[in-house]
């Protein structure tokens, strides 16, 4: 539909190159945001999808879950953990409790690349997307704040490269080494990787929740897509790992994370907020009332 991707044209400060932390002064210009190419996802054959063997009673019982970086993975993966095992994640440090495929989970899971759904009961975890980008900016890019140091000294230099940025865009960190992000960049460097339609190379904590689960498989294949916030969503994916629930404690326990007041309350600049329209408005429109 065409008149959905209607350019933004907004009289609205231009990127600085001043390396700072602090605010930031721009000079007024007309800002025009074109049209995103659409992207083809036909190259991406990362596989994306666990598929489980779950011993239930005398039979194993075949289930597929999925869930991308920054929708709760922590939180699934734990409560994930317990229902399998009966007790909760009694290991510290490396590999961590996402990495399904690890000695830690003895063998349960795989990951696949072609999903074979047939009658096997799914499981995916989606997030709202705003929230989702500014919440991997917080713990992967960002100045100050509880961010991971050490990914961001890895991610912040190759977000710009992909872009096509230089480095003077990035700050210095108020804590810790390397280089930052303030919003605007941030913001600026993932649109023109959409721009360049690259968004398939992304890191996972930025990829586009409707090029990781559901790159090859609809919506509609999925027993149950669900968010982290869903009141039942604890259960829903015992029923699918188990093929029954016990039908109590059903929200999944946030075990990091900011509140949902604090995601949505950040004052980001007319400029920032057409950028993340833009980047974001492709997964609203393939997920739209599952959101809900």
């Amino acid at each position: 539909n065409r008149e959905l991707y209607t350019p933004f044209v907004l009289d609205l400060p231009l990127v600085s190159y001043f390396n700072s932390t602090v605010n930031e002064s721009f000079a007024p210009a007309e800002v025009i945001l074109p049209l995103l190419p659409r992207f083809n996802s036909s190259a991406l054959t990362e596989p994306t999808a666990w598929t489980l063997n779950v011993l239930n009673g005398t039979e194993e019982r075949k289930s597929i879950v999925c869930y991308c970086a920054k929708c709760g993975s922590t939180s699934i993966s734990n409560e994930l953990y317990e229902i399998i095992f009966g007790k909760t994640w009694p290991y510290t440090g490396k590999p961590w409790i996402q990495d399904l495929n690890s000695k830690r989970w003895k063998g349960l899971s795989k990951k696949d690349w072609k999903i074979d759904f047939g009658k096997t009961p799914s499981f995916a975890v989606i997030r709202d997307p705003k929230e989702r980008i500014m919440s991997a900016f917080r713990s992967k890019v960002g100045c100050q704040g509880s961010v991971d140091i050490s990914d961001r000294s890895r991610m912040v230099p190759k977000l710009l490269r992909l872009a096509g940025l230089p480095t003077k865009f990035a700050s210095n960190p108020l804590d810790g080494f390397g280089l930052c992000l303030n919003e605007t960049v941030y913001l600026q460097a993932l649109f023109m990787i959409h721009m360049q339609a690259l968004q398939g190379k992304l890191n996972v904590h930025f990829l586009p929740q409707h090029l990781h689960c559901f790159r090859h498989a609809p919506l509609s294949n999925w027993t149950v897509v669900t968010t982290v916030e869903s009141p039942k969503a604890r259960c829903d994916l015992e029923l699918v790992v188990l093929g029954k629930s016990a039908g109590k404690n059903c929200s999944l326990i946030k075990l990091h994370g900011t509140s949902k007041k604090a995601r949505t309350s950040e004052a980001l600049s007319a400029i920032d907020e057409a950028r993340l329209d833009a980047i974001t408005r492709k997964e609203y429109q393939f997920f739209g009332s599952y959101l809900n």
